[in-house]
């Protein structure tokens, strides 16, 4: 791809943002852009854009989703304005967020506030569950042991941790509470023992409890359901983080 392609596909992309675009020029030309730009854009990148289409629509409160926007746009006639376009879609997303749900589907980067007073805020209590859940599933394995310490008459006196290698935090940048506390904190995707108990904390404070278990090996026990789209881009922004 050369550099006047990339500068064309993310000018088209800057237009996409804004819902004016559709009633200057008509939704089909409109469509015509998105196909042109999801064929140059990886999976993530698209997730991202799509987010720019709705909330360039005045749809914010549905940014943050895991779905390709462009599936629904496909089934939106051609004739359609701003508003109809608007009404299909938020009805088309969340019927499809609800049915997400249902099989745990992710809600890490759907922003609650923004959903209040809209048609969306009917998913707030499920996403509010399922948040809950992923953290009570989600375990960050410590790679190392304990050591237990003895005074000279073999009397116990306390314990010393002698962590292997880093603590990887990929499994908990996978879940929405954890990945607002380590963007927060500005957190890559390992730490060590001090900045995990500070997670801990932090998360403690929020009535969230941080599953921690020491083994010989990392041990991937993350039951968050999300695509790889979501799952790249999120690990993406972990890395990007990095102190």
């Amino acid at each position: 791809m050369t550099a006047s392609n990339i500068l064309d596909i993310f000018d088209k992309i800057t237009n996409i943002k804004s819902g004016g675009v559709i009633e200057r020029y008509g939704f089909n030309d409109f469509l015509e852009v998105a196909r042109e730009v999801r064929t140059k854009v990886t999976d993530d990148i698209w997730l991202e854009v799509g987010w720019d289409i709705l909330e360039g629509m005045g749809l914010e409160e549905l940014s943050g989703c895991d779905y390709d926007i462009l599936t629904a746009l496909e089934h939106i006639p051609s004739d359609s304005d701003l508003i109809d376009i608007q009404t299909f879609l938020r009805h088309t997303l969340v019927e499809t967020l609800l049915e997400q749900f249902e099989s745990g589907g992710t809600t890490a980067l759907l922003d609650i506030e923004r959903m209040v007073g809209t048609p969306a805020d009917v998913l707030i209590p499920k996403i509010l569950d399922l948040r809950r859940e992923e953290m009570e599933n989600t375990v960050i394995t410590v790679v190392g042991k304990e050591v237990i310490l003895y005074d000279v008459f073999m009397n116990m006196i306390g314990t010393i941790t002698e962590p292997k290698e880093p603590v990887i935090l990929e499994d908990l940048w996978l879940t929405a509470y954890g990945c607002q506390v380590l963007s927060a904190m500005h957190l890559g995707l390992k730490t060590d023992l001090i900045t995990l108990s500070k997670i801990k904390a932090v998360l403690e404070k929020m009535e969230l409890t941080l599953n921690i278990e020491w083994s010989e090996r990392v041990i991937n026990k993350s039951h968050v359901n999300m695509s790889e789209a979501m799952k790249t881009l999120i690990l993406r922004r972990a890395s990007n983080l990095k102190r």
